[in-house]
């Protein structure tokens, strides 16, 4: 008769996506901090960035500071942004709502 409709609801994994994110600033914050040791470039904002993380400066050592501390806090912000995700996800497409034909899965 009527086929059942039912949205497709894809988790992430606030594992995978923090270390995502946690490698990504770390190398930014990593070659931002040995830009400003080579070329001198950023300075101001990397002496404003060394007042929240200990040990980073325009050094290859403050490069190095800058990496872990952009995967610590790259990780903790990719992992709570994965769980209100999924949180909203949970939330969203129940029968009522108005899903788009793309999110629909015909059971």
């Amino acid at each position: 008769m009527f086929a059942k409709k039912e949205c497709v609801k894809t988790k992430l994994c606030p594992f995978s996506l923090g270390i995502a994110l946690g490698v990504a600033s770390g190398l930014f914050l990593m070659l931002f901090a040995w830009a400003g040791h080579l070329w001198h470039y950023g300075l101001p904002l990397i002496s404003q960035i060394a007042t929240i993380f200990y040990g980073y400066a325009p050094t290859v050592l403050g490069g190095l500071y800058g990496a872990l501390w952009g995967l610590l806090e790259g990780f903790i912000f990719g992992f709570i942004v994965a769980l209100v995700y999924d949180f909203c996800i949970c939330c969203c497409c129940t029968k009522t709502s108005m899903c788009n034909d793309k999110d629909m899965k015909i059971k």
